[in-house]
């Protein structure tokens, strides 16, 4: 089953593939009984982290639309009869949706996906009300909004995305920024230091994996890797550097503004990686070229695992503790 999912949308990937899910189910397109991919086997179909797809399952089994079964794994409980008249219902929701849209930005400054996220968070029956609340501060809503999932698939926390370039954060809540953005951070939001933590990230140590299957064959292969700002660009090609081995694989940074014409310009099969914040800027269309991949970063594991504890957060139940690769 494939899906189609908008990295550039401030919608969370997890909310994304649940919804893709229920609209099948309430068409017919999936039946009662029908199998779900593995949780591996659908991270690689649909180019999602393992623990959005977990968390997307998980959403769906306590709707009551999915249930995991040992022997036959994700299968489909709802048929489009249990469903019965929902589109239709949903058909005139869409002003009552552009008005909430409208308020929640113009009265509260919340964009689309902290509403959705602070939602969830009051609705869901397995958040209870004394689950803190953390921004993710980041350049792009894209790697934002990745790594704040990162954060509650590991955490019982509310993790909101937020790009640096913005206003601050409400007050009262930690901040928790990367290294790359250490300084510009620390001079917007001098008077919020004491809120602030500073997590590592490097890359996903999937992607060596991906581009290995690309590139089999070939020898040592040339990669062309994408972003707009000089320093950022030499930043993550030497964290790449240590991802890709140099037998392998030949880095060759390149500077790029219009990421969407730069590539439509290009007849090369040669792999192109773009930075998290150019990936976000790329249509569905263009990230389903076969060349074209996303440099994603992701959280340390120790830093992961450290920020916990220095927040005081309990960890999810369905959480697989080291379970991102160091």
């Amino acid at each position: 089953m494939k899906l189609k999912l908008d990295h550039q949308s401030p919608v969370p990937l997890y909310h994304q593939i649940a919804e893709a899910i229920r609209y099948r189910v309430a068409t017919g397109l999936l039946p009662a009984g029908a199998r779900l991919p593995a949780l591996r086997e659908a991270a690689a179909l649909w180019n999602a982290n393992l623990h959005t797809v977990r968390r997307a399952y998980t959403e769906l089994a306590k709707s009551g639309v999915v249930a995991t079964q040992v022997a036959r794994g994700t299968v489909i409980l709802a048929g489009p009869a249990a469903k019965g008249g929902d589109l239709a219902r949903r058909s005139g929701l869409d002003p009552f949706l552009d008005r909430v849209l409208r308020d929640a930005r113009t009265r509260h400054g919340l964009p689309p996906a902290e509403l959705i996220a602070a939602l969830e968070h009051r609705s869901s029956p397995a958040r209870g009300a004394s689950e803190p609340t953390v921004y993710v501060a980041e350049c792009s809503d894209t790697q934002s909004a990745d790594l704040a999932d990162q954060l509650m698939a590991r955490w019982r926390v509310l993790a909101l995305p937020w790009r640096v370039d913005r206003e601050e954060p409400p007050a009262g809540h930690p901040i928790i920024a990367t290294y790359f953005h250490f300084n510009d951070v620390r001079q917007r939001w001098t008077h919020r230091l004491s809120e602030l933590h500073f997590m590592a990230i490097g890359p996903d140590p999937g992607l060596r994996e991906r581009l290995s299957r690309v590139v089999r064959g070939r020898g040592r292969v040339t990669v062309v890797l994408c972003e707009r700002d000089q320093p950022m660009l030499h930043n993550i090609q030497a964290d790449l550097s240590r991802l890709l081995p140099r037998e392998r694989f030949h880095i060759r940074p390149e500077i790029v503004r219009a990421p969407e014409a730069w590539l439509a310009s290009r007849r090369s099969t040669t792999p192109v990686l773009f930075s998290p914040r150019l990936w976000g800027e790329l249509s569905p269309a263009a990230r389903s070229i076969p060349n074209a991949h996303e440099a994603r970063f992701v959280f340390e594991p120790r830093d992961l695992d450290a920020i916990g504890a220095t927040l005081g957060l309990n960890p999810r139940e369905d959480s697989a503790r080291h379970s991102l690769p160091a």
